[in-house]
């Protein structure tokens, strides 16, 4: 067996440079096939993985065993009621959130520990506390909050959601049925509770996030903001909210950036570093199967009358859209967790003290930081070694590229070592457990429809103040209108289903199908050893923190985590 080394120790310097050439003639960049991302022309042999997770894809949804015990059990009539939705789990366990959907507590649970984690950021302090475009006056915040709003900003208590990236996309429709798709932004407020249970840390700021205001639109019109004492219309608000967090989570976070974002670094590794190359063997099990996956995903859910045309509601072309501003607006360098969390305003514990993703995350990235920096480290002494590269160099000029990696936000040339461990450490923590966090905890989130439906079916009615809002039955009617007929509900769960029931592998665990050279040294067993032991010692911790909080999180547990985006 062959073992990792640089171009300059390699002894078969000329078959490498020759096999690299092959490779690049293989793959091949397209910037036609879905601009603005460059992706693959045509998928190289050794990436076909037999079709994967959608093989067989448009045939299974909606023939499976619990689409037809449905239909025995005669729930396809038109939805009268919410238990309708309930009662569409038959043979598939029933999430937890069924339970808890409606209540403030868990709407707020799921801006810091759902399938969408990267939206809430920290409001600004004094004098401009909220945007300008968001507008609620300092009575009516008094009312919703119970403090004043001078008071909640100066101390450091105000967040947002704010889904502008969704304003303007174009929607379609299920038959004459229009969906409907809203950008709204969503006021939260950390409210002292001293008497509660701290969720995730020993801090004197006990309590609990919780919402305050929903401005349904990027614009203040009549109607269009709402508290919790507008009944039904605030429960309908959250719905819209978790509709557009779920559009942005699949399309801005999760094909933008964990899928398609990730494919620059597969298509520059294949081309430009050899099989041995040290940074090759320990990128490939996190970037396996990748380019086929988004084969699969461009062929089932990007294409015409594919999934998001039926399920979702943006158009075809809106959906593009979205991941179009996702990725323009993506910054590689901000990516890495700990910038992303202080740019959002959200990194202090003392300021948010409930955030399982940050929390947890923050465990698994320290653990990726220290493995891929004692793994370089064997290879690149110092920066010297580094800069003498040049298959890291070709790497790297590539990932730059316009017109073939096409990366936004990475750091200049010349790079430290440092630098590319920042990198290395970014693409990990991006492949596995953040797009993990994404896919796998959409069955606890997304299979009760009303908790997180993929579109809207009707629009939400405006607030009225002053009026007597309607309740009980009356209101659940007023939801079951703005909620996907049966037909697209039984959908959402066959797919939601089919995204999360395989997990390929184990996060830091390289089996049997892994690249062989992670096994070729001694010295290279040791790294990967001690990362393993460190992720078992995470997978404790994160267990015990889950007995503290009122709602495990398994967003950022080692065992729920796969190595690569590739299902």
């Amino acid at each position: 067996m062959s073992t990792p080394c640089l171009p300059h120790e390699d002894p078969e310097a000329a078959q490498r440079e020759s096999s690299l050439l092959a490779k690049r003639e293989q793959y091949v960049y397209d910037p036609g096939v879905l601009p603005p991302f460059v992706l693959h022309h045509t998928l190289p042999d050794a990436e076909d993985s037999g079709g994967g997770l959608f093989a067989g894809f448009s045939s299974a949804v909606g023939m499976s065993v619990n689409v037809v015990a449905v239909k025995l059990a005669g729930l396809l009539d038109p939805f009268d009621e919410l238990q309708d939705f309930e009662d569409l789990f038959k043979t598939f366990e029933t999430p937890a959130v069924v339970k808890h959907w409606r209540t403030d507590a868990m709407f707020a649970e799921q801006r810091v520990a759902g399938v969408e984690c990267r939206v809430l950021r920290a409001a600004p302090g004094l004098p401009q506390t909220l945007p300008v475009n968001f507008q609620i006056s300092a009575d009516e915040f008094a009312a919703a909050a119970g403090m004043s709003l001078e008071h909640a900003a100066a101390e450091g208590r105000l967040f947002i959601a704010d889904y502008a990236m969704l304003d303007g996309i174009a929607t379609g429709a299920t038959g004459s049925r229009p969906k409907f798709l809203y950008a709204p932004i969503a006021l939260f407020c950390w409210l002292d509770e001293p008497g509660s249970l701290d969720m995730s840390h020993d801090t004197p700021r006990r309590g609990r996030l919780a919402p305050v205001v929903i401005q349904l639109d990027q614009r203040r019109s009549a109607g269009n903001l709402y508290t919790a004492a507008d009944q039904p219309g605030w429960c309908m608000a959250k719905i819209a909210v978790q509709a557009a967090d779920y559009t942005w989570n699949l399309l801005g976070h999760h094909l933008a950036i964990c899928q398609f974002g990730m494919e620059a670094f597969a298509m520059a590794t294949a081309r430009q570093l050899a099989e041995v190359h040290p940074l090759a063997v320990l990128l490939r099990p996190h970037l396996r199967h990748v380019l086929a996956q988004n084969q699969q995903l461009r062929r089932h859910f990007l294409n015409p009358g594919g999934y998001i045309e039926r399920l979702f509601a943006p158009t075809r072309e809106g959906a593009r859209e979205v991941m179009a501003r996702s990725f323009e607006r993506w910054d590689f360098k901000t990516w890495a967790l700990p910038r992303d969390l202080e740019a959002r305003g959200v990194s202090d514990p003392e300021r948010l003290p409930h955030y399982p993703y940050r929390d947890d995350g923050l465990l698994l990235w320290e653990a990726i930081a220290q493995f891929v920096g004692e793994y370089l480290a064997l290879f690149y002494t110092t920066d010297a070694d580094l800069l003498a590269d040049p298959e890291l160099h070709a790497w790297f000029t590539e990932l730059t590229d316009p017109a073939r990696g096409n990366v936004p936000g990475l750091p200049a040339w010349p790079l430290s070592c440092a630098a590319l461990g920042e990198i290395v450490t970014t693409i990990l923590f991006t492949s596995g457990p953040d797009h993990s966090a994404l896919n796998y905890r959409q069955w606890e989130y997304a299979t009760h429809i009303p908790n997180l439906p993929m579109a809207l079916h009707g629009a939400v009615p405006p607030c009225m103040p002053g009026r007597a809002h309607e309740r009980g039955a009356s209101g659940d009617r007023a939801m079951l209108d703005l909620l996907p007929p049966r037909g697209q509900a039984l959908a959402q769960i066959e797919v939601v289903q089919r995204m999360t029931a395989e997990q390929p592998d184990r996060f830091g665990l390289y089996g049997a199908d892994s690249d062989p050279l992670l096994f070729a040294s001694d010295r290279i067993q040791e790294v990967v050893t001690a990362f393993q032991e460190r992720l078992a010692c995470i997978e404790g911790e994160v267990l015990e923190r889950n007995t503290r909080r009122s709602f495990p999180y398994l967003g950022m547990l080692p065992s729920r985590l796969a190595n690569s985006a590739s299902v």
